[in-house]
């Protein structure tokens, strides 16, 4: 039988005959999995960025279950943007810019994690009205076009009139200095933008759902074996290994590669060099959702 055609990519290829510790080293980068939906969210967030400014801009909630891939995809989105810190220019230009939503749905705190992002000096004792003024002409004289604000469902950690405030916080920002907001969280943060009417006609909806094996799973791991620099093919997209990983990962993208690249060293450290159920089986991996049980279990603790 011949073997099954392998696809690498590029950086793997030059390395597949490298010793097994160069090998070991690669695997600890990170890659940039470009599964479908990934690549249909990055090339809206491109578009985002060079479309004209206009008094309704476009904005995006990209959401889903923690450890899903949402904060992967936005930082990715913003290596690929830094900032421009040109000596000869009068300021640095930042068309994208990056925020953690406070723990609270709190105005002031999300002003000053913007100016601190743009590295302003920041007045402790300054009111908000002058934080406000001070972000948002730092925000215009930095050319900013995409803010990205992780972590959106924190929106619900405040009480009901706070939520309200702070979404009218979010779409005047977008509307005065006319930029587009783009917004990670969990599914939680989709009830929250809903309860702003003109916010959710804005906010297109990108959910990235747990993987499943209806899902397109099997073209994710065929993705990801190409970064694999295993000298054997795994076919780890075969129904029988396919199972395992779903199972073992919860479904969920950050646990699935972080299995995968576990067995992948596994399969260089003792010679196999490819991924089988055996090399799976014997990481011995505790599914995310039985962690905390095994973790009571271990104390001694009993249900």
């Amino acid at each position: 039988m011949n073997a099954p055609l392998r696809r690498l990519t590029p950086k793997i290829h030059a390395i597949i005959g490298a010793s097994p510790e160069v090998r070991l080293e690669a695997l600890k980068a990170q890659p940039f999995v470009a599964y479908g939906t990934a690549k249909r969210i990055s090339d809206r967030l491109e578009e985002l960025l060079i479309s004209k400014r206009s008094h309704r801009p476009a904005s995006i909630l990209i959401s889903g279950p923690t450890n899903n891939g949402k904060t992967m995809l936005v930082n990715r989105f913003i290596g690929l943007h830094p900032p421009d810190d040109d000596p000869s220019a009068e300021a640095i230009t930042a068309k994208v810019l990056y925020v953690q939503m406070p723990p609270t749905p709190d105005p002031r705190q999300f002003y000053t994690s913007i100016l601190d992002r743009l590295n302003a000096p920041v007045r402790r004792t300054a009111i908000l009205s002058q934080l406000q003024s001070q972000a948002l002409r730092l925000v215009e004289a930095v050319g900013l076009k995409v803010l990205v604000i992780d972590e959106l469902h924190n929106i619900h950690s405040g009480r009901v009139e706070q939520q309200r405030a702070f979404l009218n916080v979010l779409r005047y920002v977008s509307n005065e200095k006319q930029i587009h907001l783009v917004g990670c969280g969990l599914i939680t943060a989709v009830r929250a933008l809903q309860s702003d009417e003109q916010l959710a006609n804005r906010f297109e909806h990108w959910p990235l759902p747990k993987w499943t094996s209806e899902n397109g799973t099997r073209a994710l791991l065929n993705t990801l074996e190409s970064t694999l620099p295993l000298q054997h093919a795994s076919e780890l997209s075969q129904p029988d290994i396919m199972s395992r990983v779903l199972a073992l990962s919860g479904g969920t993208i950050g646990e699935i590669v972080r299995l995968v690249n576990a067995a992948a060293a596994e399969a260089i450290q003792n010679g196999a060099e490819r991924i089988d159920a055996s090399v799976i089986d014997g990481l011995r991996w505790i599914p995310p959702g039985d962690r905390r049980r095994a973790a009571e279990l271990s104390l001694g603790y009993r249900d």
